[in-house]
């Protein structure tokens, strides 16, 4: 529930402009690794953190049973940087009723990604991994992941 309450305009995503909440996952851990290390990095050099263990991720299973719409054609969608046109098919797929959207991970090239626009269409999620992000004050260096005690370098 927490994507759907705890939106923000301060806080854009890739198909919301803030003003309404979306829940991002990705079709395996691997993608969500990629895209959550991206976006905690963008977060990290905007606001001039200190170097260090910055931040925990919990990793939630679920699943959906929802036709979500493919925008992997839509011109502009997919860009790293802009993302004004996904903005803008995000806000008219969801005015128009649909469910979400789905497209292949810019961070992560042959993953998939979801962005849900309803708290309906989601499963109650399990949690399943839980990592630590390490910021060295340019880019996230490395994540522990807790359960197995494991260090990965992130290249």
């Amino acid at each position: 529930m927490a994507p759907f309450v705890h939106c923000s305009t301060l806080r854009p995503g890739r198909f919301t402009d803030g003003s309404y909440g979306i829940h991002y996952a990705g079709d395996s851990e691997t993608v969500a690794l990629a895209e959550t290390i991206h976006h905690h990095q963008v977060l990290m050099a905007a606001t001039a953190e200190e170097p260090g263990w910055t931040s925990n991720f919990r990793v939630l299973v679920g699943s959906i049973d929802h036709e979500l719409d493919d925008v992997d054609a839509v011109p502009g969608v997919r860009d790293p940087v802009n993302y004004g046109p996904s903005q803008v098919e995000g806000a008219a797929l969801r005015a128009a009723g649909s469910d979400g959207v789905t497209w292949e991970s810019v961070r992560h090239p042959g993953g998939r990604c979801i962005g849900v626009f309803w708290p309906d269409v989601v499963t109650i999620p399990v949690q399943g991994a839980h990592y630590m992000y390490h910021w060295d004050g340019a880019r996230v260096d490395r994540i522990w992941k807790h359960d197995t005690r494991e260090l990965f370098e992130i290249v």
